[in-house]
């Protein structure tokens, strides 16, 4: 395992040495994107941003991209693997194919740190959003992005039997941004109730905006629980789903197949 690890990260460090402008402009695009959404909603209202609801945008458009990577990533990585022919390789190497999308996956997650760690620096510059930072936001990030991994198990699932997903993760961006933007967990109703109970990484979320004073005044043991369960839940079904699909495409012989 450890020499998967240290070869995933060559790789890493050679893709960013080998192409700077690719992060580069990646960074550029997502502040830019949100620049244009934060200009666009003050001209359409007419009307001044700030204090908590400005913040709550902040922190949730930065998870989102954030979740994004961590959730697209491996189902993206399967199809440009059997796009290029190179997916029996892959899976043919000395480690499950899970364990190997998921090295993968953390490795993308390290790489994209200093990007969105910089956008999040000038969205707060060019919002204004004041942010309490604590230690303590690096558990709920953490628990946000291992319930990313787990839907992203289940793209990877879904990718290595259909192979083609594009369509499919498009789809998921748009889910992902409305449960992430929208303060699902303070719904009221049955409609509420049942997107809290079963939308993921809306807890998660929530516990990440109350360590940083933004939305939720505390967190109570219950809602750290909650969160570590909604994470174990799509974590444990994302890996069990990326397993059987995987004994289903080598049974079929269809991992080669494009």
């Amino acid at each position: 395992m450890t020499s998967l690890l240290v070869a995933e990260w060559r790789r890493t460090v050679i893709d960013l040495v080998r192409y700077p402008l690719e992060t580069v402009s990646m960074t550029v695009v997502m502040f830019a994107v949100f620049a244009g959404m934060f200009f666009g909603a003050h001209y359409l209202t007419a009307a001044p941003f700030g204090g908590v609801n400005l913040a709550g945008v902040v922190i949730g458009y930065t998870v989102w991209t954030l979740v994004m990577s961590a959730a697209g990533f491996m189902g993206s990585s399967i199809q440009n693997e059997a796009q290029n022919g190179t997916l029996e390789q892959v899976m043919l190497a000395p480690w499950l194919t899970v364990q190997i999308f998921l090295v993968r996956s953390l490795m993308d997650v390290v790489e994209m740190l200093i990007p969105i760690l910089a956008v999040l620096a000038g969205l707060v510059l060019l919002s204004g959003a004041q942010l309490h930072w604590r230690p303590l936001a690096l558990l709920p990030a953490m628990m946000t992005v291992v319930t990313a991994w787990g839907i992203g198990l289940m793209m990877a699932a879904l990718a290595l039997l259909f192979k083609r997903m594009s369509q499919m993760q498009m789809m998921l961006q748009f889910a992902l941004l409305f449960v992430i933007m929208v303060p699902v967990a303070a719904m009221q109703g049955v409609v509420g109730a049942v997107l809290g109970l079963l939308a993921p990484l809306t807890v998660q979320v929530s516990v990440l905006h109350a360590t940083l004073s933004v939305a939720v005044p505390g967190i109570s043991a219950n809602l750290w629980w909650e969160a570590a369960a909604d994470m174990a839940l799509w974590f444990g079904a994302g890996y069990w789903l990326l397993r059987a699909a995987d004994t289903l495409a080598r049974r079929r012989g269809i991992v080669g197949h494009y």
